[in-house]
C-alpha cells in the first residue's frame, strides 16, 4: 500500500492524484516502453494509468480505499477527454488490464460504474481491435469463476454490459455465452448481483440489434420469464421489465406472438406491484411489447431479418392488455392497475408515433378505442375519467401539430352528435375539447359550423356534469375567441327568459328536459360573466345591468310549478353570486338596495316556519 512516488505514505482522499517521481519503479517501467522498446512518453494519462496500476498491485494484500479510487477514476476520465488517440493506444493495454483487475477485486457501486464506463470509452478512443479480446476476457473469468466475491462478479458483469453497449453489433457471436452467464448470475442470493445481471442482459441485447443467434435470444427471454419478472427483490424486478423493453425495441428477434402475448400479460401483472418504480417499468414495457405486436412489420427473425409484410398483427392486443383489465380493475390494487395501464397507453401511442411512423392524423383513430373505456359506466368515476383525459391530453393531443390538432377537435365534437354517448364519455370529450381550444388558441372554422349541435346541445343533457363541462368549454372559446362573447351572452338570456315562460305550463319527460336546459343555460351565462372582465375585448355594456334584471326575476318571481320554481332560484342565485364575485362594484353602485333587498324573503319571518317549508336542501343551500 506504498505511495508511487516512494514515500511509503498513502495518499489521503482529499489529495490529487499524483504523477510517479523519477527513481519509481513505475516511471521506469513507462521508460522501458510497453514491450521494452521505445521509451513511452510519460503524458499526464500514462501517470494516472501507472499509479491505478500501483493501486491495483497494492489491492491483493488490502482493499484500496474507495474514495482514492473514486477519485483516481475521476481523474482518468477527465484525461480521456483531453489525451490524443495515440497516446491512449499506447497505455490501452496496461489501461484495460488495470481496469479489470480493480473490479475482479470487488469494489462498490460507484466505483464500478467509473471503472467500467472508463473501460468502454478507452477502447472507443484507442484501438478499438480490443473489444474482442477484452469481451471474451471478462465472459470467460465470469465463467469459470465458482463462487467469487459477489461485488467482483457484479463488476465484471458491469463492465461487459457497458462493452455491450458500446460494442455489441460486433460481438453477438457472445451472445449466448452471455444468455448463460446472465443465468448463472441469477442464482446468487445478493439481489445487486442478480440486477447487474439483468442490465448486462439489457445492455446486450440493445446492444447486438437483434442480429445475435434465435437461441441466445430465446434463452434470454426464458431467463427473464422464469426468474426476473418474479423475484423477491423490487430492483431486481424492475431490471426485468427493463429487459422485456428492450427485446420490444430491438423488434423482438426470436419470439412468436405467443411469446409477446405471454410478457404483455406478465406486464398487466406487473402493473399491480407495491412498488411504484415497478409499476411504471412494467407500464413503458407493455406499451413498447404492444407498439411492436401491431407493427408486424418491425419484428426481427431469426438471424436479425424483418418479418415480411404477411406477418400477423396483433389486432385484439389492445382490447385484450389494455382496455379490458381498465375496465375489470377493481378491489384494492383498482387504481394503481388503471394508472399504470394509462402510463402503458401513453408509451404505446408515443412509441408508435416516433419509433414507427405513425402520422400524428392517424393516431386520433385509437382515440375511440381509449373512451370505450368509459363507455359502460353510467355513472362517472373521477378516477376513470382522470386516467382517460392523461391519456387523450398527453397521449395525442400534445404529440399532434397543430393542423392536426384542429382536425382532432372537429373529430371529437363530431362524436357529441351521436346518441349513444354515455355521460362520462361527454364529460371526458368536452374536458379535452376545451383543452385543444386553449392549445390552438383559435377557433376553426369547421368547429364553429357543428357548434350548435354538440357543445351547445350538450347544455340540456340530462347529466349536470355534462353541462357543466359544455358550459366550461364554451368558456374556454369565449377566452380564445371574444368575439364570441356577445353572441353567447345574448342566447343566453333569451333562453331563459323564454325557459321561464313555458316551465309553469310543462310536466312529465318534457318538464325534466326544460329545467335541465334552465340549469344549463344559466351556468354558461354565469361561467361568462366570471371571465368577462379578463377577456381583451372587454364585456358588452349592457351585461351587468341585463344578468342582474334576469337574477331579480328569477328571485322574485311565483311559478305555479312547485319544482319549476325551485329550479328558478337556484339559477337565479348562481347568476348574482357570478355577477357579484366578478363585475368592479362600480357596475353594480346604483343597484346596491335592489340586491341587498333579494335577501330580504329568505331571511323574514320565523324560520322555523321558512325551515319547515324547504323541500329540496340542496338547491336552497347553493
Amino acid at each position: 500500500d506504498l505511495h508511487p512516488s516512494g514515500t511509503g505514505k498513502r495518499p489521503s482522499a482529499q489529495t490529487p492524484a499524483r504523477p510517479p517521481a523519477p527513481s519509481s519503479p513505475t516511471f521506469r517501467m513507462a521508460k522501458r516502453g510497453v514491450a521494452g522498446g521505445e521509451p513511452i512518453p510519460l503524458s499526464r494519462f500514462g501517470a494516472l494509468v501507472a499509479q491505478l496500476e500501483s493501486v491495483v498491485a497494492s489491492a491483493r494484500q488490502k482493499p484500496p480505499d474507495a474514495l482514492l479510487c473514486f477519485d483516481l477514476l475521476s481523474e482518468l476520465s477527465s484525461a480521456l477527454d483531453e489525451a490524443p488517440k495515440d497516446t491512449i493506444q499506447l497505455w490501452q493495454r496496461k489501461c484495460e488490464d488495470a481496469l479489470q483487475s480493480l473490479l475482479v477485486f470487488g469494489a462498490c457501486r460507484p466505483v464500478r460504474r467509473l471503472a467500467s464506463s472508463a473501460m468502454g470509452r478507452i477502447i472507443q478512443k484507442g484501438d478499438a481491435i480490443s473489444v474482442y479480446s477484452r469481451a471474451s476476457t471478462l465472459q470467460g473469468w465470469l465463467v469459470d469463476v465458482k463462487r467469487a466475491d459477489p461485488m467482483a462478479c457484479a463488476g465484471a458483469a458491469q463492465c461487459l454490459g457497458e462493452i455491450y453497449h458500446l460494442f455489441g453489433r460486433k460481438i453477438t457471436a457472445g451472445l449466448i455465452e452471455t444468455s448463460n452467464i446472465v443465468g448463472k448470475l441469477m442464482k446468487y442470493h445478493e439481489d445487486f448481483v442478480r440486477q447487474d445481471a439483468l442490465l448486462l442482459l439489457e445492455n446486450a441485447l440493445e446492444g447486438s440489434g437483434g442480429g445475435g443467434s434465435g437461441a441466445a435470444y430465446l434463452e434470454a427471454f426464458r431467463i427473464i420469464m422464469r426468474g426476473g419478472i418474479s423475484d423477491k427483490s423490487y430492483i431486481v424486478r424492475v431490471a426485468a421489465a427493463r429487459c422485456l423493453k428492450a427485446f420490444a425495441n430491438i423488434g423482438g428477434p426470436g419470439l412468436g406472438m405467443a411469446e409477446l402475448d405471454t410478457s404483455m400479460s406478465c406486464c398487466v401483472k406487473g402493473l399491480e406491484d407495491n412498488v411504484s418504480a415497478v409499476r411504471d417499468s412494467f407500464a413503458e414495457a407493455l406499451g413498447a411489447i404492444l407498439a411492436l405486436a401491431v407493427n408486424p412489420d418491425a419484428q426481427v427473425t431469426k438471424g436479425g431479418k424483418k418479418q415480411n409484410a404477411s406477418a400477423k398483427k396483433f389486432d385484439d392486443g389492445i382490447q385484450k392488455h389494455l382496455i379490458l383489465p381498465f375496465v375489470k380493475a377493481n378491489g384494492a390494487n383498482a387504481k394503481k392497475l388503471r394508472v399504470g395501464l394509462s402510463l402503458s397507453w401513453v408509451f404505446f401511442l408515443q412509441m408508435i408515433h416516433m419509433k414507427y411512423g405513425t402520422l400524428d392524423s392517424e393516431l386520433q383513430n385509437y382515440a375511440v378505442q381509449v373512451m370505450e373505456i368509459l363507455q359502460g359506466n353510467g355513472s362517472p368515476d373521477p378516477h376513470a375519467l382522470a386516467c382517460v383525459l392523461y391519456v387523450l391530453r398527453v397521449g395525442f393531443a400534445d404529440q399532434m401539430t397543430e393542423p392536426t390538432q384542429g382536425e382532432f377537435l372537429v373529430f371529437l365534437g363530431k362524436k357529441l352528435e351521436s346518441s349513444n354517448y354515455s355521460a362520462p364519455t361527454r364529460v371526458t370529450t368536452l374536458r379535452i375539447l376545451s383543452y385543444l381550444l386553449r392549445s390552438l388558441g383559435e377557433v376553426p372554422s369547421e368547429f364553429k359550423d357543428i357548434l350548435d349541435n354538440t357543445v351547445v346541445a350538450a347544455l340540456s343533457h340530462s347529466s349536470a356534469n355534462v353541462r357543466v363541462e359544455a358550459a366550461l368549454t364554451l368558456r374556454a372559446l369565449a377566452e380564445v375567441d371574444p368575439t364570441c362573447v356577445g353572441g353567447l351572452v345574448s342566447y343566453g338570456i333569451t333562453t331563459l327568459h323564454a325557459l321561464r315562460e313555458t316551465l309553469s305550463f310543462d310536466k312529465g319527460k318534457n318538464l325534466n328536459h326544460e329545467l335541465d336546459s334552465l340549469h344549463g343555460q344559466a351556468t354558461v351565462l354565469a361561467t361568462l360573466v366570471a371571465i368577462s372582465p379578463k377577456l381583451l375585448l372587454g364585456y358588452p355594456a349592457r351585461l351587468p345591468n341585463s344578468v342582474l334584471e334576469l337574477s331579480k326575476k328569477m328571485l322574485n318571481g311565483f311559478s305555479r310549478n312547485p319544482v319549476a320554481a325551485i329550479a328558478e332560484r337556484e339559477a337565479g342565485w348562481l347568476l348574482l353570486a357570478s355577477l357579484l364575485a366578478s363585475m368592479p362594484k362600480e357596475e353594480l353602485e346604483d343597484q346596491v338596495f335592489d340586491v341587498l333587498l333579494l335577501w330580504a324573503s329568505p331571511f323574514t319571518g320565523n324560520p322555523e316556519s321558512y325551515l319547515s317549508h324547504i323541500q329540496d336542501w340542496a338547491s336552497e343551500l347553493r
